[in-house]
């Protein structure tokens, strides 16, 4: 209890001597001040706790009241805090820092309902201008409380003379709705949001309460926060929303709330940036250019261009690392290199110097890409990750997937628990044809990271295409598509096991929706030999012509065309 008390009292956790003379002290209250911090080091805490009070009640000085406290607290005797607390708040009847003691302490003590009144008095305090950000500080004393229901009554009746007044009812009802989502009540804290929002649809803490009680499905909280957007809310608060929907795979409806935020608020580079980098994973890329060269528009521009930097200057960032995939996109390397050259910060280094060695190898210039993957640095544990991936793409390129292999192995007995190093080397044992060191990894991987469902899809896939355990493959892909619904590799690799077990029309279906969401040579692959199977040898030549214009090199589609058509 006593560690309760001291954590939501806020202290430090070893003393410091804070106490200071000052102008006009005497000499014997200055000597006490001394004595009591003396003993204060010598962990005497009773005796700096007396010495410092008896100060504070000669004085009539705050800073001692404060320190005394502290020393009470640090004794582990939550009573004596409180009775020293409540005299300091006695002393300076309009001291926030006293009344902050006094209730944390209270809170501390597990005396809940005794917390109610300093609250409210403390609150009453502070100017109208201000008393709305205090309300919305009131859960924070209640953080560490074990009876979390208990709290939030607590709460909102300390706030019932708040919510009386009217005129910040909608900071009370955000209050009274974060204890309550506390207490894991999400149903009660969603009525708090909905009253917080009738009074102040443009309120900043209840979209914020908003936010967290949005789910998969649309419900009143979105409504809440579609309010908060229509109302000119800040555009911070409606770019947080549109990043949960994106969390939730509700990418439509990001999308839409994306192009509201950048009507609303076209002078934003971030409203710009996010409905640019939804677009980019909706494919759409002809809109993605379109949000970013507006973004980018708006960056030139000296005040975005401070506000950004103040932030970090990720907007910009983000912003030209996507112009410059969308440039490699295009083939255009020189804009790419372009848009990574104004990437000057340490931290993004890392992924400047992985893209520019996948540009030189998509270029074919190996010993360019031998060169500066020689040089990325290795010092730091992700660095050195990222310096093993870029190793590993190099070898792969050169066609040496056994040094890619061993590289990664020895990785993965560096980093353990990568799972993405461990997928790697999965994948390298799968093209050395070594399946069972790549089912082991991957059977490995999938228990210690249940929802790698990249793993589960790589197991699934490998088993459809060796014709085996097709029971198994199908579960295991169908669970990782329950992670990923959209995700055409995941239904390319659904529609193989179809096919493979018989299904063709159902494999046919699936493979199609993957073609035409993701267009790629293996899918091609996959999606040809399947209406090679059903007799549509001229849709299958034609499906397998589409794919090699996409990727002329691709192994798996020259392998099928030359099997099935037995043309070299």
């Amino acid at each position: 209890m006593a560690a309760l008390i001291m954590a939501s009292a806020g202290c430090a956790a070893t003393p410091e001597a804070t106490y200071q003379a000052k102008p006009g002290e005497t000499a014997q209250a200055f000597y006490q001040g001394l004595l009591a911090e003396m003993s204060s080091l010598a962990e005497d805490f009773v005796q700096a706790h007396a010495l410092m009070l008896n100060l504070a009640r000669m004085s009539n000085d705050p800073q001692a009241y404060e320190r005394a406290t502290d020393f009470a607290l640090r004794s582990r005797d939550g009573d004596t805090a409180l009775l020293t607390a409540r005299s300091w708040l006695k002393a300076f009847p309009g001291s926030h820092d006293a009344a902050r003691y006094v209730i944390q302490i209270l809170v501390g003590l597990n005396k809940l309902e005794e917390a109610i009144e300093p609250l409210r008095a403390d609150l009453a305090a502070y100017p109208l201008s201000e008393r709305g950000a205090a309300i919305g500080e009131v859960p924070r004393y209640f953080a560490r409380v074990a009876d979390k229901k208990r709290a939030a009554a607590v709460v909102q009746s300390a706030l019932a003379p708040e919510l009386m007044r009217g005129k910040l009812a909608a900071h009370v009802w955000a209050a009274v709705g974060t204890t309550q989502l506390m207490a894991s009540d999400p149903a009660a804290a969603l009525k708090s949001a909905l009253n917080g929002a009738r009074v102040e649809p443009s309120n900043r803490q209840i979209a914020t309460l908003a936010l967290y009680l949005v789910q998969a499905e649309k419900s009143q909280a979105d409504d809440i926060l579609d309010g908060f957007i229509r109302a000119s809310g800040a555009v911070d608060g409606g770019l947080a929303y549109v990043r949960r929907l994106v969390e939730l795979a509700r990418v439509e409806e990001a999308y839409a709330t994306s192009q509201t935020l950048a009507t609303l608020w076209p002078g934003s580079a971030e409203a710009w940036l996010v409905r640019g980098s939804i677009a980019f994973q909706k494919k759409d890329l002809e809109a993605t250019r379109i949000a970013l060269a507006r973004c980018a528009e708006l960056l030139e521009k000296d005040d975005a261009a401070a506000q950004d930097a103040m932030a970090g200057g990720r907007v910009a960032a983000q912003a030209y690392f996507l112009l410059a995939v969308l440039a490699e996109n295009d083939k255009d390397y020189a804009l790419a290199n372009a848009y990574l050259d104004r990437l000057t910060s340490p931290e993004d280094q890392r992924r400047v110097g992985q893209r520019r060695v996948q540009m030189l190898l998509a270029q074919g210039d190996l010993d360019t890409a031998q060169a500066l993957v020689e040089a990325m640095p290795a010092e730091g544990e992700d660095e050195a990750r990222a310096k093993i991936s870029a190793e590993v793409e190099l070898l792969r390129a050169r066609k040496d997937e056994a040094s890619a292999y061993r590289l990664l192995t020895e990785a993965m007995a560096r980093f353990p628990k990568d799972p993405e190093l461990a997928y790697e080397a999965a994948m390298s044992a799968d093209k050395l044809k070594d399946f069972v060191v790549m089912e082991q990894i991957l059977r490995k991987l999938i228990a210690s990271h249940p929802d790698h469902y990249q793993s589960m899809n790589a197991l699934g896939y490998s088993l459809a295409d060796r014709n085996v355990q097709l029971q198994e493959a199908r579960a295991l892909i169908q669970k990782a598509l329950s992670f990923a619904p959209q995700d055409p590799y995941i239904m390319d690799s659904l529609g193989w096991v179809e096919f493979r077990s018989g299904n063709l029309s159902a494999a046919d279906n699936l493979l199609r929706s993957a073609f035409e969401s993701k267009p790629d040579a293996e899918i091609a692959a996959h999606w040809g030999e399947v209406l090679w199977a059903m007799g549509q040898r001229d849709a299958a030549q034609r499906t397998w012509e589409r794919g090699l214009q996409l990727n002329p090199d691709n192994e798996t589609l020259r392998d099928t065309v030359r099997r099935l058509t037995h043309t070299p």
